[in-house]
């Protein structure tokens, strides 16, 4: 009567073991204790991936035991299964958080968030926030309200195609039999084929996928898939694996089961969230979440089971699921209504959500899971989770409609104001705009209502980024952009630089038309001209580098008349291996002089104001900013002069190269060191510290009486 009683914690009738429901329990709530504050838990993003290691073990485990009692999976079954455990509980979610956004956030906010809505409804939001985590042009992107669903679309793709792999590597195994049933040869256990097969064709690939991709990209390999799916496989190993840990002695069985809970535990503390990540760190928490469910097979009432078995445990462990679904959500929205939410603040929070997960769980998702109707009908199961998804996806929809709606009002195409002369001030002139003197201006607006409108202002680009030759982050080749208006032969002029120096191309290209000189850009996101290795994100900007050195070798060959160039990089890697100010202005003096040393004129206009940090500008962009206070944006949004950080560089250098010039365009956008975010109801600023391209416009005028002269001088000495 003992031994039974002493196994009584892992028996196998309990529909799922309880430290397996322990640790779901672990997972969730450092995450939770993360999310609430990174101070409160460093590493507690990691229980992400214990839920992989988890999710793997559970799914392979069901999908294993119905090959080895039926022969195949059933794939309706099990995806109706998924389907009524999952979809209605994450689009009651989805629901909330489109209702939320349209009544709390800043609508120019909608439109990200209603994409990542529909992205989340079809499981595909992982790569939404991928692609969205390299694009410099989304950098003042906030975090979204479903930041936290990629995890699940990592694992509802893992669902899609793990029972076609299982099924793939059974059939093999039975292959293999049949062949050595007629040798000599003893039979492949049909386990061992598939756990050779999943670590040949899942662990080994994505782990050392995932240590490159997070070395070389690591926003993007945060996020995708094929970075993850060596967790997943950890836990599918170990269930496949299932017999040999059962034969392992207890105490040893114990040992590993403790030692991998504390390892767990530990790595929480030392893990922060400037790791690198997943990349082989992550080892530390799929191998440690494995050795307590390898444990658990024969550890007994001396393993972690003791601890992780507990009630409350396991009561948190079964509403994980709507927990993360629920906390992130409700963290946002506070921060929407309240602000910035301290550690206290976001702990309240994070225990309120278990309110609306338990009655989610009560009311939607136990009704549904357990419904014998539901169950006995896959097809029935499927229809109803599509019905949800389809929810989500329509209000995912109708969220970015009230974004266009929002919109309406701002012109439908583009209004030229390249004629714009700052230095009239008569009131009759209906194309006036701010000018750096004391005169006063006409103040009559140019449009309507704010234009851009703050909703689609980060759209409002110069032409090289539709023309496809403004070089993304990852970009490496040097394409130029030649202009169709700018044909001159009086002088070569190049737009060199990052994405301050793209801001200028349009005015640019008008100012080069009219002196018949002709113009080509080289540009770079985050990257400016430079003998050195800039830093991005607090790593070595390798892609800039490659970059610099083809557009040299392209310049030195045939150098231009005039060079004209901006930037805002400030940091770079010294030979010491810190990082400083210094090599980025010995780089671009090094660079600058090697064409000044051709013949080449260089022009480098002024870097433009950043805003002031979150803190104590209140909002993370000036057009947000403006977005919330359209009757009174200057009143609200304007701010200093003081921060102008490319020009720490641009300044110093220019100095130190006698055929530069630099030259302060500040003078016209923040006349009298006040940045006034809207003029005559056109929107100055987009994504960033950058110039909205209807702003630029209207430096054509100025631009060229800054450089026009300083231009023809330079180049008849």
């Amino acid at each position: 009567m003992t031994a039974p009683a002493q196994q009584a914690p892992v028996q196998p009738q309990h529909r799922f073991r309880l430290d397996i429901e322990g640790l779901r329990a672990l997972a969730v709530g450092f995450v939770l204790l993360h999310h609430a504050s990174a101070t409160l838990l460093p590493g507690g993003f990691a229980g992400v991936d214990m839920f992989f290691v988890v999710s793997g073990f559970v799914i392979t485990t069901q999908l294993i035991k119905e090959v080895e009692r039926t022969g195949t999976v059933n794939l309706p079954g099990f995806y109706a299964r998924r389907a009524k455990r999952l979809l209605p509980a994450a689009g009651m979610v989805l629901i909330f958080t489109a209702i939320s956004t349209w009544a709390f956030a800043s609508r120019v906010q909608w439109s990200n968030i209603g994409t990542d809505i529909v992205g989340s409804s079809l499981y595909v939001v992982n790569w939404v926030f991928a692609s969205r985590s390299v694009d410099y042009l989304a950098e003042d992107a906030q975090p979204s309200p479903l930041q936290h669903f990629w995890s699940l679309a990592v694992e509802e793709q893992f669902y899609v195609i793990w029972p076609l792999l299982i099924i793939g590597l059974a059939t093999l195994a039975t292959t293999l039999a049949k062949r050595r049933s007629g040798s000599r040869s003893a039979p492949i256990p049909r386990r061992a084929v598939l756990a050779g097969g999943l670590l040949v064709l899942v662990v080994l690939p994505s782990l050392a996928w995932s240590i490159y991709y997070t070395q070389t990209s690591p926003e993007q390999a945060y996020f995708v898939t094929t970075t993850r799916l060596w967790e997943l496989g950890f836990g599918a190993l170990v269930a496949v694996l299932a017999p040999t840990w059962k034969l392992l002695p207890s105490r040893i069985a114990t040992i590993i089961a403790w030692t991998g809970l504390a390892g767990l535990v530990i790595s929480m503390l030392i893990i922060t969230t400037e790791t690198a990540w997943p990349g082989s760190a992550a080892l530390i928490p799929v191998i440690t979440t494995s050795m307590v469910i390898i444990g658990g097979f024969s550890s007994g009432p001396t393993g972690p089971v003791t601890l992780l078995g507990l009630k409350p445990l396991v009561w948190i462990g079964g509403l994980s699921y709507s927990l993360y679904l629920w906390h992130w959500p409700l963290l946002r929205t506070g921060e929407w209504i309240f602000g910035e939410q301290g550690p206290y603040q976001g702990l309240a929070i994070v225990a309120f959500s278990f309110l609306p997960a338990w009655i989610g769980y009560q009311l939607v998702e136990k009704p549904i899971r357990y419904s014998k109707t539901i169950s006995a009908s896959p097809k029935f199961s499927l229809s109803l989770g599509a019905n949800f998804t389809a929810i989500g996806v329509i209000a995912g929809l109708l969220l970015l409609t009230a974004t266009s709606s929002t919109a309406e009002s701002s012109p439908d195409e583009p209004v030229s104001l390249t004629n714009i002369d700052p230095a009239e001030s008569t009131a009759d002139d209906a194309e006036s705009t701010q000018q750096p003197v004391d005169e006063p201006v006409d103040t009559s607006p140019l449009f309507d209502v704010i234009t851009p409108d703050p909703t689609v202002v980060t759209t409002d680009l110069p032409a090289i980024y539709a023309m496809g030759c403004s070089v993304s982050l990852e970009g490496t080749d040097a394409t130029p952009c030649t202009s169709d208006t700018a044909t001159g032969d009086d002088l070569d002029v190049v737009l060199l630089g990052d994405s301050k120096a793209g801001q200028w191309w349009t005015p640019l290209e008008t100012v080069a038309a009219d002196n018949n000189w002709s113009l080509v850009s080289y540009t770079k996101s985050a990257c400016s001209y430079a003998d050195a290795m800039l830093i991005k994100d607090d790593l070595d900007y390798v892609e800039c580098r490659a970059w610099n050195d083809q557009v040299r070798e392209i310049l030195m060959a045939d150098p231009p008349d005039v060079v004209v160039t901006s930037a805002l990089s400030i940091n770079a890697r010294a030979e010491d291996g810190s990082v400083d100010t210094q090599p980025v202005i010995d780089g671009t003096i090094s660079y600058w002089q090697e064409l000044a040393d051709q013949g080449t004129v260089i022009v480098a206009l002024s870097d433009t104001p950043q805003f002031p940090n979150l803190e104590d500008y209140g909002y993370p962009s000036v057009y947000e900013c403006v977005a919330d206070n359209l009757d009174t944006p200057n009143e609200d949004c304007a701010f200093s002069d003081s921060r102008v950080l490319g020009n720490r560089v641009l300044e110093p250098a220019a100095d130190a190269v006698a055929k530069a010039t630099f030259v302060d365009m500040n003078a016209y956008v923040c006349p009298g060191g006040t940045c006034q975010p809207v003029f005559r109801n056109v929107l100055m600023y987009r994504q960033g510290s950058h110039i909205s391209d209807t702003f630029s416009q209207g430096m054509t005028r100025p631009l060229s009486e800054e450089i026009v002269p300083l231009i023809e001088a330079s180049t008849q000495q």
